[in-house]
């Protein structure tokens, strides 16, 4: 009898908690003083992201980045192994939850990109993935098309 009450009390935490994140991200993208939400008017930095080894030191580096540089529009690329921790419900290696982390940095404006390319060849898709994360149908074009058309900065981690 215990399992139906914890697992029902579980999802009803997951619920508020995904509620809680669309609320403030639909807040966050209707308050003008947010500089990098929705689409950037100026080049920002596009992080190339094509692993999931130290991806917490990744994660920090990402947020040390966008503390100093809260007004340049920052996007992360997910590539390969590297959507492995975007996925909903992943953990590292001390039970962690990535998307805790990914989700300050989205509530901070910086906008996560999974590869589908990736994700097809994972046998996954765009469901799996953690609230919040958006996808691009090529990580690697998505990379060239920020840099050449776009003028963007490129930072690979």
């Amino acid at each position: 009898m215990a399992q139906p009450f914890a697992t029902s009390y579980n999802q009803e935490l997951l619920m508020d908690r995904r509620t809680l994140l669309t609320l403030l991200a639909c807040l966050a993208l209707n308050t003008p003083m947010i500089a990098n939400c929705g689409e950037a008017s100026q080049p920002g930095i596009v992080f190339h992201v094509d692993s999931d080894q130290k991806m917490n030191r990744v994660l920090r580096q990402i947020a040390r980045h966008q503390s100093g540089n809260p007004n340049i529009a920052a996007r992360v690329i997910l590539i390969a192994e590297g959507v492995r921790p975007a996925m909903d419900g992943a953990v590292d290696t001390n039970g962690g939850d990535y998307s805790a982390q990914m989700e300050q940095l989205l509530m901070s404006g910086v906008r996560i990109f999974a590869c589908e390319n990736t994700l097809t060849s994972f046998n996954l898709n765009r469901d799996n993935l953690a609230l919040g994360i958006e996808t691009v149908p090529s990580g690697v074009a998505e990379l060239g098309r920020l840099q050449v058309n776009e003028g963007w900065g490129y930072i690979k981690l």
